[in-house]
């Protein structure tokens, strides 16, 4: 029976959930397939409780902590992935500066005081993508909010803005 008090056909239930069906997996599949078109600048895994980049980075003078460069005034796409079994969080007071931040993939929000991230879960993926304006701003933190709060823990990093500027020869 229907709202209406009117008997529905199963055939036509079952017709109905079967399209249903096809468009949530259809919305699924172009989630992933826009999200795929950008190649990450960066890409950051969060595994055995700490941050690694393996793309984007390390930089040399950054040996004992995780840390990238970014340049000023380009569109970027920094891709997080959590290969731990617990979740994680990368939260940096630089994503308050951005301008025009994306988020693709699972994630939660996460903002502080001072700081504005997202939590991945654990075995999920998440892409970033913004713009960093031309400021006089040099170097940023990140962590885990969850994992990397005090100074001694190891969830966390930097990140440094570089400022191309043209030579006057």
């Amino acid at each position: 029976m229907n709202e209406r008090g009117e008997h529905v056909p199963a055939r036509l239930r079952l017709i109905a959930s079967a399209i249903q069906l096809v468009l949530g997996i259809g919305m699924c599949g172009i989630g992933l397939a826009e999200e795929m078109l950008y190649e990450p600048d960066v890409v950051v895994v969060m595994k055995s409780k700490a941050f690694q980049v393996i793309k984007g980075g390390p930089l040399e003078n950054s040996a004992s902590i995780p840390a990238f460069s970014l340049p000023v005034g380009m569109d970027l796409a920094i891709l997080l992935r959590n290969e731990d079994e617990v979740a994680h969080e990368f939260v940096s007071p630089l994503l308050m500066k951005t301008e025009d931040i994306e988020i693709s993939g699972h994630a939660t929000i996460v903002y502080t005081l001072t700081a504005f991230g997202v939590r991945v879960e654990p075995r999920d993926h998440v892409m970033l993508r913004f713009s960093i304006p031309e400021a006089g701003f040099d170097r940023f933190h990140f962590w885990c909010n969850l994992h990397g709060k005090l100074l001694s823990d190891t969830m966390r990093g930097e990140i440094f803005i570089l400022d191309a500027k043209q030579s006057s020869k």
